[in-house]
Order: structure tokens, then sequence, then C-alpha cells
């Protein structure tokens, strides 16, 4: 399907100068060819074909170039600089991320990009071991297991996207074809673009993220400190790294370049986490985008009379929609799967966390900013990726209001599939994300919450009565998994 790329890239600039033999016609003569890009407009990608041509448009190859610039209006250009900042921190390893449109992305295995990621895997995968190794040691609890599922995630999330780098080429070249078809009869909905939407919630989610770090690195340093003049150490920095990250350095010896490679591990961790609720948020954006152009449309002409080639036209916009969506679920179904399972996870366990004793101010802030960073990130994803149901379910008013007079087949066929077609995105084909699930999530973090509080022995007494921090190897335990979230 996506084999077609230098022959696309070729047409871009395919135009031909001649010199013509004539006497007194010393000047070019410039000839325009057409460019091969023109023949995917209406005939490449057969899961995207139309059945019914434009008659508004006499000459739709001119009209949809001239409409169209993919290095400014295609979603390839509004998700380059969110792809490049993944890259900085070995997510989704694709080439040609810089390029002026989604015809020369590709994904090699000989690219410094994969070799970056596969690094980054190896990390997440010796940290998993190391936690492993040490909930087999220490028995089972569940704030022991929160390191395990945190570096467990990042090692998945890696496996995921480096999958999803395989197929990016040639999802973004599929939707780059629809948006150019869509152009010239699809206005814009929002005086923002969707490459500035993109970059306000991408500086949204990094900026919170980065305040939640720096906090959990000032409260894992308050509690080495704390922990040194206990035992009487003058050594902070090496009490911090052997506090926030026992399950290494009580099997291995704490040396400065170790606990440099761990804190770079935990931090391209921290950032995969935050990078898959991010992506979800990003996508599911788009994704409704385009439906709202749609719908725009449809409410344009709602109360006229329209002709029969008109609805069949907005049918078929909206078969080519559904099936982009669908592609599209195909591709990350699974990262949405792992991003609700973990939210639902960590959401339970700060739930936990709020049960025990927090000792110092610190520990309070981060403790409520970090647990409200999570909810609202949960929240976040969930809204965005359910606003992609909600506005493919948006067409049937209108259908509704359809006059006797303009009703026929083709309006019928368009409304049965608005009401009848579950347009969604899904966790694996587990659960289809629609505005209803967020109550369900909030229903199942109860009932989880008042299952780990059965099962989890918390003993606010003896926690009251301790006088230092250090006393125990459970506290340290319990710092470095709150802190090992961010």
């Amino acid at each position: 399907m996506c084999g077609l790329k230098e022959e696309i890239r070729a047409g871009n600039n395919m135009r031909t100068t001649f010199w013509t033999d004539m006497p007194k016609l010393h000047q070019p003569i410039t000839i325009h060819v057409k460019s091969p890009r023109s023949n995917l407009q209406l005939s490449r990608f057969d899961t995207l074909k139309t059945d019914v041509e434009n008659p508004e448009v006499s000459d739709p190859d001119v009209s949809l170039v001239n409409s169209f610039n993919p290095a400014t209006d295609s979603f390839h250009a509004s998700i380059r600089p969110i792809i490049l900042l993944a890259n900085c921190f070995s997510m989704l390893p694709v080439s040609g991320v810089n390029s002026p449109d989604a015809s020369y992305l590709k994904f090699t295995w000989r690219s410094p990009k994969l070799l970056y990621t596969i690094a980054s895997f190896l990390g997440s995968t010796v940290m998993t071991v190391f936690n492993i190794l040490q909930f087999a040691n220490t028995g089972f609890n569940s704030i022991k297991t929160t390191s395990l599922v945190f570096y467990g995630t990042s090692l998945i999330a890696s496996l995921l996207f480096m999958k999803l780098a395989k197929l990016w080429p040639c999802l973004a070249l599929t939707w780059e074809k629809l948006e150019r078809e869509f152009m010239f009869r699809h206005r814009k909905v929002s005086r923002l673009s969707l490459a500035g939407r993109f970059k306000l919630i991408t500086a949204i989610v990094m900026i919170l993220a980065l305040i939640e770090h720096t906090l959990s690195i000032l409260k894992g340093f308050s509690y080495a400190t704390t922990c040194a003049k206990y035992r009487g150490d003058s050594d902070i920095v090496a009490e911090y790294f052997e506090s926030q990250f026992p399950q290494v350095f009580s099997r291995k010896t704490y040396s400065l370049w170790k606990a440099i490679l761990v804190d770079t591990v935990n931090i391209l961790s921290t950032f995969s986490w935050n990078f898959v609720d991010l992506f979800l948020i990003l996508v599911s954006m788009a994704l409704a985008d385009q439906f709202q152009q749609l719908n725009s449309r449809l409410n344009s002409v709602k109360g006229k009379t329209m002709p029969d080639w008109w609805w069949a036209e907005a049918r078929n916009d909206y078969n080519h929609l559904a099936g982009l969506t669908r592609r599209v679920d195909s591709h990350i179904s699974a990262i949405v799967f792992l991003s609700f399972a973990t939210d639902l996870y960590f959401i339970c366990i700060q739930l936990l966390f709020s049960f025990n004793l927090q000792r110092s101010h610190i520990q309070k802030i981060y403790f409520c900013f970090s647990f409200g960073f999570l909810l609202t990130r949960t929240t976040a994803v969930s809204l965005y990726a359910a606003s992609v149901n909600d506005e493919s379910r948006l067409p049937a008013p209108i259908l509704y209001s359809v006059s006797s007079a303009s009703y026929s087949t083709e309006v019928m066929r368009f409304l049965t599939q608005v009401t009848t077609d579950n347009i969604s995105l899904t966790g694996m084909k587990f659960f289809s994300v629609t505005r209803g699930l967020v109550l369900t999530i909030a229903g199942t973090i109860v009932t989880y919450e008042l299952v780990l509080v059965q099962i989890n022995n918390i003993q606010q007494t003896v926690q009251s009565n301790i006088t230092n921090i250090c006393e125990v190897e459970d506290e340290q335990l319990y710092n470095n998994g709150s802190s090992v979230l961010l």
C-alpha cells in the first residue's frame, strides 16, 4: 500500500524545462507535468476509495493541490514536533519526521533512533528484573509492587511504540490522503490550527509532568537529608539514590556512574508513562477534528433541500472517516488498554497511600499534586478519546430533520449507519471508549479501593509511633514507591 513513496516524492517537483528550436523565441517554455501524487487522491488506498464523483469541482486535481499544503495543513505536520520530542526520549523511532509530507516517513532497523529505543528498552528491562528480584525476596505488598508496575509499563510501552513505528508511515500517508480529499469541501471549525492545539496540550502536560518530577526529587532529597543526619552520613547524594532505588543498590554497591544510569532510565520511563496518555489525547483530538469538519458541513445545510448526490457524497465522507478510525484503532488499541490499565492501578495505589501518615509538608504537596495530575490526565484521555464517538453520532439529529422532499435512499442509508455503527477507539476490543466509560472507571476505582484497603495491612498506629522515618525499611519502600511514579 505504501510502496509508491518514491514515485510520490519524485512527483512533487516534476517540472521539465525545454528550449525551443524556433528562431526569435529564445526563452524557456515550462511544461507542467501532472504529479503522480495526484493519482493518490481518488485511486490509492482501497479502503478509502470513493464511488461518488464531486460535481461541484470541475478539476478536482487542481483544486486539491491548490487548497491543501501537506507541509502545514496535514496531521503529519501537526504532530511532527511531538514525534521529534518523543524521539528525544527514545519513543516512536520513525525516520523522515522533518519531511514536508508523510510520503518521506519510513521505518528502518538501521536507524540511530531505533538503537536509542533499544538501549532504553534494555534499561527498562534491567530495572524490571531488579524489581522482580526484590519482589520475590521481600514478599507481596501493594506498595512494593508500584515500582515493578511502573518499569513494566515503560517496558511494554517501548514495545508497543516500536511496533507502531513500523506502521506509522502507511498510517500517516493514508491520513494525509484523506485530508487532501476532504480539504476542498470541509472547512476548519476551530480558529486555532490543529498544530497549535497540539503544541498547547503538549506544553501543558509536559510542564505539569516536570513540576511533578521536581517535587518528587525534592521529596526524595528531604527524606535523604533526614536519614543522613540520623545515621551520621555526610553523602546525601548517595543516600538519595540508595533510598529511592533500593531494588538496585541493595544488591549492587553504590557508585555515581551507576546512579546516573539508573536515574536516566527512570527519567525515560517517566516520560514514556506520560507520553502514552499525551499521544492518545492528540490522536483522539485529530480524529474528532475530522468528524467536526464533516458535522459543520452538515449543519450548514440543516433544513435545506439538498440533491441526492450531495447526501451520497456526505455519506461516503462519513464512511472514509469511519474506516480511518477503525484503522487507527487497530494500531493503537493495545496502547489504549495499557493507558487505562496503568492509570487505574496508580489511582488506586495513590488512594491507598493517602491512608498513610504524610510526615512532611513536601510529602503532602507532592502527594496532592501528583494525585491531582494523575486524575486530570486520566479524565482528559477518557474525554478526548470519547469525543471521537460523540462526534460520530452528531449527524443523526441533522438527518432526522431532513424534509420529506429531500428524504431519499442515501439519507436513509446514512442515518442507519450513524445510529447503528459504533465508531470509537477501543482497548484491544475489550471496551469502547465512550463518555459513559468515565463513570464506569469511577465505580471501578471505588470497588478496587475497598479491596486494596482490606488486603493491605496498614498499621496506622505503628507508623504514628515511629520517631524517625529511617527506623523501618517499609517506610523507605513507601517513599520509593510514591516517588518512583515520577
